[in-house]
């Protein structure tokens, strides 16, 4: 924060898009080895063609990840659940 309060201070652009993309792409590392119960690698990552996101993008919109009977959603199972 002191950095970009300085930056704005001083007139001064600032970014950190690169840091910001890292940091979400180890997130999602994370929760890939986490589902598959295996080592995955950054280049599992971006060769990855799961896709989580809704059709649309709407506060109506259907998700694509539903509770169960019960109310409850299901618990991600290493080696079961799709990870990549």
């Amino acid at each position: 924060m002191n950095d970009l309060f300085a930056a704005l201070s001083a007139g001064q652009p600032y970014n950190e898009v690169d840091q910001a993309a890292e940091s979400t792409l180890t997130a999602i590392l994370g929760r890939m080895a986490t589902y598959s119960g295996k080592v995955v690698k950054w280049d599992d990552a971006i060769q990855s063609e799961l896709d989580l996101m809704p059709k649309s993008l709407a506060w109506d919109a259907e998700t694509l990840v539903k509770p169960q009977a019960d109310g409850c959603y299901a618990c991600a199972m290493p080696g079961v659940t799709k990870a990549w």
